[in-house]
């Protein structure tokens, strides 16, 4: 036997478990390739043709040294006869060469409505309504032990907030009255939680840290004025010394001018006199002058403490009203977790126990040419690609059950 016969029995016989295959995995043989699906090709005489492709939005399967092949509508079958047709008038017609084709992936169906994951899967034959509803995830059913664990989880997160919330007011408020304790506010009036002691004993702290900087500033401002009042004391001392002894020095030169003046006086001395006399006014408007500066250093000292207190108290202020809308924002939040709970906790199975008394229907919409047809569907029908599966939302009869979990938060 020739290598070359052996090649064309090989690829023969792979062809023939393709076709064989065919029945069982591709509806007989019938599947109709279309937009989207993806093919594996197979021809050992052209290794260069081997490989997967997907058929294109024109619906064409682009291929190296054959080109495209518009494939909608053909069958694996159509599709490897075609390559082989091709291949052989390539060659000029002396060897046919055999090509297998299978389905890589399928092109996909869509499947809307009451299911846990909407949304398109890839297609496989002999698929049911009820297994495109498996494949979505089943029929949607409102997760109640994952609501419950979720708003048991916000209820104790924001309880703690508010506990934490409720004290920061409190003790805002104490620091804007200038107390040095925090009053215990009503909400914890009547409860002995070892938490909210701990809270109360933090907040606490916060507010006698600003107590004591407070007190570090007034002490700071009490050495300020302490020290220029000193000093006031020194100038005002020595200013009442250069003053008496300006008078005293005006005097002798008042005396020494009536003696210039009948002859008797001597220049010099005079002289002297009048230099003394200008340096001890100088020296007492220096000292003046120091005081007012002492006077002035001792303002500005008041003046930033009180701008430091002010700037504190504004930030209180400010504090205190984001934590109130922070409250606010708490409470809806405690009382949103707690009405989810309580829904959780309160709605029972009778609501599957009637989805389930009741004949599912559904609607297929598919697609034969350019049309789109409606059809009516139970669980058995089967789906063929590019199908559009509606499944219908549950309505329960007597009941105010609200899909939490898909639900958007509220604004604010």
């Amino acid at each position: 036997m020739t290598k070359r016969k052996s090649r064309k029995i090989v690829a023969a016989l792979s062809l023939a478990m393709v076709v064989a295959v065919a029945p069982a995995t591709v509806l007989a043989g019938d599947y109709k390739l279309g937009t989207s699906d993806r093919v594996k090709i197979k021809v050992q005489e052209w290794p260069d043709l081997t490989g997967e492709y997907t058929v294109n939005p024109d619906g064409v399967v682009s291929l190296p040294l054959i080109g495209n092949i518009n494939v909608v509508g053909l069958n694996l079958n159509d599709l490897a006869r075609e390559i082989s047709d091709r291949l052989q008038r390539r060659s000029g017609g002396t060897e046919r060469a055999f090509a297998a084709v299978e389905i890589a992936q399928y092109r996909s169906f869509a499947i809307l409505g009451d299911v846990q994951k909407p949304g398109q899967y890839p297609y496989r034959p002999g698929l049911s309504v009820l297994e495109a509803i498996s494949v979505a995830g089943g029929y949607y059913r409102p997760e109640l032990g994952i609501l419950r664990l979720g708003a048991s989880s916000d209820i104790t997160s924001q309880s703690a907030k508010l506990n934490r919330l409720t004290a920061r007011e409190a003790r805002l408020r104490a620091a804007i009255d200038g107390r040095e304790d925090i009053p215990l506010p009503p909400e914890f009036a009547k409860k002995n939680d070892p938490e909210i002691a701990a809270i109360m004993k933090s907040e606490q702290a916060a507010l006698a840290l600003e107590a004591e900087t407070k007190r570090i500033e007034q002490a700071g401002l009490e050495t300020i004025r302490s020290l220029y009042q000193n000093e006031m004391g020194s100038l005002r001392g020595q200013v009442e010394a250069l003053t008496q002894e300006k008078e005293s020095i005006g005097t002798q030169l008042n005396q020494l001018r009536a003696m210039a003046a009948k002859g008797l006086a001597l220049s010099p001395t005079m002289f002297a006199l009048e230099r003394s006399f200008a340096q001890v006014s100088n020296e007492q408007m220096s000292a003046e002058t120091a005081i007012v500066k002492a006077k002035e250093n001792i303002s500005l000292a008041e003046q930033r403490v009180n701008e430091l207190q002010q700037q504190r108290r504004r930030a209180a202020t400010g504090e205190l009203e984001k934590t109130r809308d922070d409250l606010v924002d708490a409470r809806a939040k405690l009382m949103a977790a707690t009405q989810v709970l309580g829904i959780a906790q309160t709605s029972t199975a009778g609501d599957a126990r009637e989805r389930s008394s009741q004949q599912p229907s559904f609607t297929i919409l598919r697609k034969e040419g350019e049309a789109m047809r409606e059809i009516v569907a139970d669980e058995m029908t089967l789906v063929a690609p590019d199908d559009v599966i509606k499944i219908p939302t549950f309505r329960p009869v007597q009941s105010s059950f609200v899909n939490i979990s898909r639900a958007a938060p509220p604004e604010r």
